[in-house]
């Protein structure tokens, strides 16, 4: 017999199951959903490799749990607005740039942490003002890139972000830790996002480069179910310095000149000469059960100015010793290059006693990043590491780095590296204000640097480069940011006695241009084997060296 009374209680019992489950999957879901706003698609004049590529805009909505363990960390979470399951929402812009035929895709997707709100990963193709999409290498390799806003106080990739209610300059910073996080998660667990990734690789540069150091010490590798986020990461040119992102009035934006920079400086933990403390970037609770397959890639900016002192990477907190690498890093020292290469052959005023240093460290990245690949995705070990050590002798104090006289020696010597910062999750705040160690890299009779990854140019000079640049006329002695010198070699042996310049000149280095540009192209395919350039970038390097030639060169 038909029982009415049954029937209806059992489907209210099955919608209040519903209910319940879905609630459920609400506080596990993280990304809530993704509203597009425009969808387009574009290809190269000769067309990438892997077909016609799609790009989609749109605002991604979060909803995070504030009681889970994974979001407590987040600076006053617990005090930010809820809705009415008790999730904290916010939203953040999302670019996606992905294969048409994402059959064709190499299926690895680069979360391309913004700088400022800019895109930073259109540098691996070689991309202009006038070539949006440079020569297409990223697409021609069939990467996914995406972008999603983290910075609530950028003009461009951006994240709206909740404040404390009644509270000024109160904005949930750190909200923009989880939002990358979290459209990673998506991207690797929903059926809701636009496509599945197999493979999540990050990179950020500069104060995105601090983002992930910040991003891995913070433990946000790991999502709010504890699973691993990113397989492999790059953070580029941020030294040992993290961000100010995670807490009340945080600053994601500002350039943090000697402000950056707190115990622990590496992975690994060592005690601390200064406050005591014992943690490592990766080596303390938060972080170290999902760590990623990182490359460390830092230019000479990073050694010698703005306090990043990127020597502390993989020194003792005092530099007095070495320390091994974990199994899962590997560093590379992009040798003698600034903080980001300036143009060439016309580089712009640099505000500083030499002209702005234009070797070009992205030739090296776009190898390393394919081997970044190769070791995510077959396990393929990458390339030995590259960076100065005591034990070469090739990393030294300021005093006995070997100078020519024509870079003035006696003022670079009076630089410091700056005091550390502040760490509030340590006793003491691990020793803020104390003076960094100031260890760098050694260079030859031409002042060019010699550990690390040794650009063709460098191996094969024309110039002097180095990873600092002195200010015009300033006392004592202060760096211009983040900018490198670039210091031509005379074209004759008359030439540079007229300037008494002790380095030898062109002309007595090289007896051709050809001879040169073997030697050059010998550099270059050399790096090639050992997998620190690939073979189709060796002509654009030898092609430019040319035109180097012929711009500084009297036959």
């Amino acid at each position: 017999m038909f029982n009415k009374t049954l029937v209806a209680k059992r489907c209210w019992r099955w919608v209040l199951v519903l209910v319940t489950l879905a609630a459920a999957q609400l506080t596990l879901a993280e990304v809530v959903r993704l509203e597009i706003t425009a969808r387009s698609r574009f290809d190269s004049p000769k067309g990438f490799a892997v077909g016609e590529y799609e790009e989609i805009r749109g605002v991604v909505h979060f909803a995070v749990d504030p009681n889970n363990s994974s979001n407590q960390r987040i600076a006053d979470i617990g005090l930010a607005p809820r809705n009415a399951v008790g999730l904290v929402e916010f939203t953040a812009d999302l670019v996606i740039w992905k294969p048409v035929d994402m059959a064709r895709s190499n299926q690895v997707t680069l979360i391309d942490i913004p700088n400022r709100g800019g895109m930073v990963s259109p540098s691996f193709n070689k991309a202009s003002a006038t070539s949006p999409y440079g020569d297409g290498f990223l697409m021609n390799e069939g990467y996914t890139l995406v972008w999603v806003g983290w910075e609530y106080d950028s003009g461009g990739i951006n994240i709206d972000v909740p404040s404390v209610p009644g509270v000024e300059n109160s904005a949930l910073s750190g909200l923009g830790l989880a939002a990358v996080r979290d459209v990673g998660s998506w991207l690797a667990h929903s059926s809701d996002a636009p496509y599945r990734s197999q493979h999540l690789l990050a990179f950020g540069l500069s104060q995105s480069g601090r983002f992930l150091r910040t991003f891995l010490y913070e433990g946000f590798n790991a999502d709010e179910q504890g699973r691993q986020v990113f397989a492999g990461m790059i953070p580029h040119i941020a030294g040992a310095s993290r961000l100010d992102v995670n807490r009340r009035g945080a600053q994601p934006t500002d350039r943090a000149m000697y402000t950056a920079t707190a115990y622990p400086f590496a992975d690994a933990a060592y005690v601390d000469p200064v406050s005591g403390a014992q943690e490592g970037l990766l080596d303390n609770l938060r972080a170290q059960a999902t760590q990623p397959k990182i490359f460390y890639t830092n230019s000479g900016s990073e050694y010698w100015g703005g306090g990043r002192v990127a020597a502390l990477t993989h020194l003792l907190p005092d530099g007095s010793q070495d320390i091994p690498l974990p199994d899962n890093v590997r560093m590379y020292y992009l040798a003698s290059t600034q903080h980001g290469p300036a143009s060439f052959p016309k580089a712009p005023e640099s505000g500083g006693e030499l002209a702005a240093n234009p070797l070009d460290y992205w030739w090296h990245l776009r190898a390393l990043l394919t081997a970044m690949t190769a070791w995510v995705v077959d396990g393929v070990q990458p390339p030995i590491n590259q960076y100065p050590t005591l034990a070469a002798k090739n990393l030294v104090p300021l005093a006995d780095v070997k100078l020519p006289a024509v870079l003035k020696a006696s003022a670079v010597q009076q630089l410091t590296a700056g005091k550390r910062s502040a760490n509030p999750y340590l006793p003491q705040q691990a020793g803020a204000g104390a003076a960094l160690p100031f260890w760098l890299p050694q260079v030859d009779a031409d002042g060019n640097e010699i550990a690390g990854l040794r650009h063709p140019e460098l191996s094969v000079p024309l110039a002097t480069y180095t990873g600092w640049n002195l200010q015009k006329g300033i006392q004592p002695p202060q760096l211009v940011p983040l900018i490198g010198g670039y210091l031509p070699f005379a074209s004759s042996s008359e030439a540079r006695n007229k300037v008494q310049d002790a380095r030898l000149a062109i002309s007595e280095r090289y007896s051709s241009k050809q001879d040169f540009l073997n030697k050059v192209l010998q550099a270059a395919q050399q790096q090639v084997q050992q997998r620190y350039l690939l073979a189709t970038d060796v002509d654009a390097i030898v092609a430019r060296a040319a035109e180097h030639w012929d711009l500084l060169a009297k036959e």
